[in-house]
This record gives structure tokens, C-alpha cells and sequence, in this order.
């Protein structure tokens, strides 16, 4: 019995010895999964921030396309509905974009999507304001003629947009004003989205390349295509489009009683501002009046991004005789391989780069021997 009392007690000190480290020493159990928690919960954040938000200090990698392949000739060539491409990038730094807990978008993101340009063919037009941005922005069109490509270095303080910027934030610092990321709550994000159409005013009054037609297009509205092995492309009108009107791509229907301080402050969209596309006259017409429905809209205390300006504009108590007629675009899911919000939002863009494939259906690359 005594010595069964004895392994006894040894056992169970044992356990005691067990336990107690696990439970208070250096590698207790709560420790071990106090331990991994913190471990996993840092890697998620620190992989969202690296490779979701692309908090990377660092210039994306450029493909020098034309060492292995070069352009046929006939890409080149001006079309007789040529248009000149206008875009704009300004650093906006790190903002967020979405209501989702990691939707944030950064410079170097923006950066990444730029890429697409070096192999759109069209005559370019690009405002930028930072210097390591324009060398960035000449690199990825290197492989083009340089008389494709006009680059403006601009400073965001001599566009008129940005003169509405203490107007703005007034509006956005009101607690009762609705906030949506980053439309309603970072004022520099909406006077970038007015910016567009300076720009575009500016490109169709100096007309550097002499096209008939003029288009915005967002740094962005191709990003499907980079990092795809996709060839030269162009953009071109689509077929029919009339030249007396403005297209954009539908992303809802219309609601044309609609009050603007509804569709301002709920953010309501009918069409993306992703691309506008217009003859000279008539992009000179509507980006003048798109402005002073900005300053309207500011006086009645009211402001968001372009795309609920638009919809303000064309409402039934804010539209003018004088208005040019808006041609929507509107893509079914799957169509010019588009899917979610991109078939609503990108529509127009793919349709004119669709229009120019079924133009020249062989491919404007050739491998060099």
C-alpha cells in the first residue's frame, strides 16, 4: 500500500509540475494560443496592407514590350474617327474606397493600372503632377512612337476644381451630411473627379493632335488586362455613334424626378465616369456645363463625385434645354468578357476597344527574329 501511495503521489506532483507550466509558464497553453492568435491576426493585417492595399513605397515593374515584339505599321496610322485619350493622375495618398474593412486604394495601386497605357495605341494626352510619376509614365509608353503621347506636368492648385476645395470640405465636416467612401468624405478625392473635366476642356481647346473626337479614361478602367499577356490595342467610336451626343457607360437606370439632394447625398448613379467620349465641340459644350452644375450644386450646399453630378444634371429640375443628349452604354454580365460591377461601370470602354478589333481582327504584334 505504500508503495502504491508513493507512485501515487509522484503522479500526481507530476501533473501538478504539468499543468502548472502549462498553464503559467513560458510556454503555457494560453500563452501558445495567445501566441498564435497575435501571430495569425498580424499576418492577415500585414498581408492585406501589402498585397490588397499596395502600400508598397517602390515604382511597379514596366514591360519593355518592344524589345521582343514590334508594331505593324498600320496601328500607327490615324484613323478617320481617331481620338485623342486624356487621363490624369494625381497622388491622393492612401484612401478609402468602399465600405468593405480593407477597401482602400493607393498610389502604387493606381501606378500598377497605369501600366495598361503603354500598350493603348491611341494619341495620349496625360496631366500629371508629380515628376516621379511623369518619368513612370514615360517609361511604360517607351515602346511607343513619342509622338503618341503628350505628357502636362499640372499642379492640382491651378485647376479650377480644386478652387471649391474649402467649399467642399465645409460640406463634408457637417455631421449630417451622409458619408460614403471617399465620394463624401475626402473633399481632395471629389475635386480630383470635377478635375477631369478641366482637363478635358483644356485637351479639346488646344487639340494638340488634331482628332476629331476626345475621351477621358480612368488610370483604371483596364486593370482587368494588366498582368495578361493582351496585345496593342486601340480605341475607336463605336459603330453609329452619333456625333451630336455623349456616351458614357450605364450603370442603373434613370430616375429623372429624382430631387439632386437625393442622388447627392445617396449617392445615386446612372452613369460611370470612368470614360466619356465626345466630338471636340461637343465635349467643349458639355464640360462647361458640367462645371457650372458643380458650382449649382456647391451654392445649394451640395457636392459628391462627378457621376452624382451628372445624374443631378440631367434631372428634371436641374436639366437644361441646351444640353447635350447622353448615349448610354449598358453591358450584359459575361458580354466583352465583363462581369459584376466592371459590365456596368467599364462598358463603354470595352465596347470602343471592341469596335477596333472587329476592324483589324489580326493581332498588331509581331515577334521580332
Amino acid at each position: 500500500m505504500c508503495d502504491v501511495a508513493e507512485i501515487s503521489g509522484k503522479v500526481r506532483r507530476r501533473w501538478i509540475t504539468i499543468y502548472m507550466a502549462f498553464r503559467y509558464g513560458r510556454w503555457s497553453l494560453r500563452r501558445l494560443l495567445y501566441s498564435s492568435v497575435v501571430f495569425i491576426s498580424s499576418f492577415i493585417v500585414l498581408y492585406n496592407f501589402w498585397f490588397v492595399i499596395d502600400l508598397l513605397p517602390w515604382n511597379p515593374r514596366v514591360d519593355h514590350w518592344c524589345q521582343q515584339e514590334k508594331v505593324s505599321d498600320y496601328i500607327l496610322q490615324s484613323e478617320f474617327d481617331e481620338m485623342t485619350v486624356v487621363t490624369m493622375f494625381l497622388d491622393l495618398g492612401v484612401f478609402k474606397k468602399g465600405e468593405q474593412r480593407f477597401a482602400y486604394h493607393s498610389p502604387y495601386k493606381y501606378r500598377t493600372w497605369m501600366r495598361v497605357f503603354g500598350r493603348l495605341a491611341n494619341r495620349v494626352v496625360a496631366y500629371i503632377e508629380n515628376e516621379n510619376d511623369v518619368q513612370l509614365f514615360k517609361e511604360i509608353r517607351s515602346c511607343l512612337p513619342p509622338s503618341l503621347t503628350k505628357i502636362v506636368k499640372v499642379d492640382r492648385n491651378s485647376l479650377p476644381s480644386f478652387k471649391h476645395l474649402p467649399a467642399i470640405r465645409k460640406i463634408y465636416s457637417r455631421p449630417s451630411y451622409p458619408k460614403h467612401y471617399p465620394n463624401t468624405v475626402y473633399a481632395e478625392y471629389s475635386c480630383a473627379m470635377h478635375a477631369k473635366y478641366d482637363v478635358l476642356e483644356l485637351s479639346a481647346i488646344e487639340n494638340h493632335f488634331e482628332t476629331p473626337y476626345f475621351a477621358w479614361l480612368d488610370i483604371g478602367l483596364f486593370r482587368n488586362l494588366d498582368g495578361t499577356d493582351f496585345p496593342l490595342f486601340k480605341l475607336v467610336p463605336p459603330d453609329k455613334f452619333h456625333p451630336e451626343r455623349i456616351g458614357f457607360s450605364q450603370v442603373w437606370p434613370q430616375d429623372p424626378v429624382l430631387p439632386p439632394e437625393v442622388i447627392m447625398k445617396q449617392k445615386i448613379v446612372w452613369v460611370s465616369g470612368s470614360m466619356v467620349l465626345a466630338t471636340q465641340e461637343y465635349m467643349l459644350n458639355f464640360t462647361r456645363d458640367y462645371k457650372l452644375a458643380v458650382k449649382e450644386l456647391l451654392e445649394q450646399g451640395l457636392s459628391n463625385s462627378d457621376q452624382e453630378v451628372i445624374n443631378a444634371m440631367y434631372t428634371a429640375k436641374m436639366r437644361k434645354p441646351h444640353y447635350i443628349k447622353i448615349k448610354p452604354y449598358l453591358c450584359h454580365q459575361g458580354q466583352l468578357g465583363l462581369y459584376g460591377s466592371d459590365s456596368r461601370y467599364f462598358c463603354l470602354g470595352y465596347v470602343c476597344k471592341n469596335a477596333w478589333e472587329r476592324r483589324v481582327p489580326q493581332s498588331p504584334l509581331v515577334k521580332r527574329s
